[in-house]
């Protein structure tokens, strides 16, 4: 497990899910390492879903845009993850920023949007 002010990753083993949940915004640093640690807990567990709680999301700065396309996600398909999942509500304030991410994580990973960690779950069993 990770936690810091700005984030908490974890392993949910009973679900197979690396879950990493913001709690306020982040940037540079305070951003990498939370994300750096969900990397790390997906190759451990590969195969993994990602399953990110952005509720308390915000707009990423442009500078870790970048990262998160060049480097992280890179990676992240490394590990075996296939599924991304976003926990937001029906209409989110970042809804630009969650549409620029989907974009780009669409291209190797297949993304369900739901308002709870238990519907993504069950929107996932009836995809495989």
């Amino acid at each position: 497990m990770f936690e810091s002010d700005f984030a908490k990753c974890e392993y949910v083993e009973k679900d197979n899910v690396v879950f990493h949940a913001w709690k306020k915004e982040a940037h540079y640093d305070d951003y990498r390492n939370p994300v750096i640690a969900s990397l790390e807990m997906l190759r451990v567990h590969k195969g993994s879903f990602f399953i990110v709680d952005a509720r308390n999301g915000f707009e990423d700065v442009k500078e870790d845009v970048e990262w998160g396309f060049s480097y992280f996600l890179p990676e992240l398909k490394k590990t075996g993850c296939s599924t991304w999942g976003f926990i937001l509500p029906k209409v989110s304030d970042i809804e630009g920023e969650i549409d620029l991410w989907t974009r780009e994580i669409e291209k190797n990973f297949r993304v369900i949007r739901a308002e709870s960690y238990d519907e993504i779950l069950r929107q996932a069993k009836r995809i495989e």
